[in-house]
């Protein structure tokens, strides 16, 4: 078992649908009648895998590194102007050390674009299709009764069409 985790206890699917908010407003239907909020689950189901190129724009990421580089090059040109004794003005130093630190920030920041834009740099997420309500196969038949009971849920609570049908069982 691993950290954090309780232990598993056996559950059924009382509701599914197609969205983590309707299962979300499913579950705050059943705890409005008494249902535990520990006993019940939302669990993602039938899982797809997307892969997505990440966009990022380069000119963006060379601007950002321009500035972050050209703050990093007054910085040290103001340090060099207190610490060190050069032939020029504190003026130029400082403009020399802004105009060095942007060409450096902005050619780190243009590098950093090209290396995240490759075209094997691919995002890989994992989506749900469809999501589960579940609970401990005891509470099964008082979820079910919740939920199939029409009276209740005409009083304005949760709509309709968020409370899913009961899954069919299969007959094997």
């Amino acid at each position: 078992m691993q950290t954090g985790q309780g232990p598993v206890v056996p559950s059924s699917v009382i509701a599914a649908v197609s969205s983590f908010d309707d299962a979300q407003r499913t579950v705050v239907y059943l705890r409005s009648y008494g249902m535990d909020a520990g006993s019940l689950e939302v669990v993602g189901a039938e899982l797809r895998q997307t892969e997505r190129q990440r966009v990022v724009p380069v000119a963006k990421l060379a601007g950002v590194g321009a500035l972050q580089g050209a703050l990093l090059g007054v910085l040290a040109a103001i340090f060099i102007t207190l610490v060190a004794e050069t032939t020029l003005t504190g003026l130029a130093v400082v403009v020399w050390g802004f105009v060095y630190g942007v060409l450096i920030g902005g050619l780190w920041g243009l590098f950093r674009g090209l290396v995240r834009n490759r075209p094997d740099a691919l995002t890989t997420n994992v989506v749900p299709t469809r999501y589960e309500v579940r609970c401990p196969s005891d509470e099964l038949a008082i979820a079910q009764t919740l939920l199939a009971d029409a009276a209740d849920v005409d009083d304005g609570r949760v709509e309709r069409e968020v409370i899913a049908d009961t899954p069919q069982r299969d007959a094997a």
